[in-house]
């Protein structure tokens, strides 16, 4: 499909501390100011303009893929990582062992050995997805991680890419649970989805790994809510 000419222009006025927490800000994703907001208003817009069949468009991807990279794509980036707010950039430094700004196969496959070398498989996860993953050769979860993160498939990874890839899925997953369709996520809507994700690696294991679970989901709301207002916008989901 042709994309849409940029043909309007958006002016705004803010402090120069804003400014210059705005430039940092972006300049810590590989950005510019211009690409980041426009990436922020397309964002912003995803609940009025995604497709409803984005849900089952993902669904398919993902099950077309094969079982170890389901695996590792669906607990990397599901709702099940309540995790620390993620330094992308510094995610991305770490793999670039020749710090040349691109994370080629090579690399890949050494961060996913240093990875698998440090997994813990409790006896309670025997069995599950999280097994699976990580009973997977490096080279298979690096060609996994590769398909997801390479924008262009020019099979190496920039930081422009990792950040996009890891928050359009997040953005995807944010549509999932926003079953309403009102822009926002709510407690209510986060526990169910925690609960299909629960129905991927059972309540033993989540516990044996510290995975959280629906039960967690009003702390985990009340977290990423930076506003306060008691529901997680885009913005607050992709930004965690």
């Amino acid at each position: 499909m042709r994309s849409e000419k940029k043909s309007e222009t958006l002016e705004i006025r803010v402090s120069h501390s804003e400014k210059s927490a705005f430039a940092a800000r972006a300049a810590q994703r590989g950005e510019s100011m211009s690409a980041a907001l426009r990436r922020l208003i397309a964002e912003d817009a995803v609940p009025l303009l995604v497709n409803k069949e984005a849900p089952m468009w993902r669904k398919f991807t993902i099950a077309g893929l094969p079982a170890a990279i389901t695996a590792f794509v669906l607990i990397a980036v599901s709702l099940a990582g309540a995790e620390a707010r993620t330094d992308f950039k510094g995610n991305f430094l770490s793999m670039d062992v020749n710090q040349d700004k691109i994370v080629d196969r090579s690399e890949m496959v050494r961060e996913m050995t240093r990875r698998i070398a440090k997994a813990h498989v409790p006896t309670a996860c025997l069995g599950t997805q999280w097994e699976v993953r990580w009973s997977a050769s490096p080279e298979v979860l690096a060609d996994g991680h590769l398909d997801f993160a390479d924008g262009n498939g020019d099979g190496i990874v920039t930081l422009k890419e990792f950040v996009a890839a890891h928050e359009r899925n997040r953005a995807n997953d944010f549509i999932l649970a926003d079953t309403d369709s009102s822009g926002f996520v709510t407690v209510e809507e986060l526990a169910a989805a925690y609960r299909v994700d629960e129905g991927k690696i059972n309540a033993e294991c989540r516990a044996a790994i510290g995975m959280q679970g629906a039960a967690e989901a009003p702390e985990i709301v009340e977290w990423l809510d930076t506003d306060r207002d008691g529901r997680v916008s885009l913005r607050e989901f992709v930004d965690h």
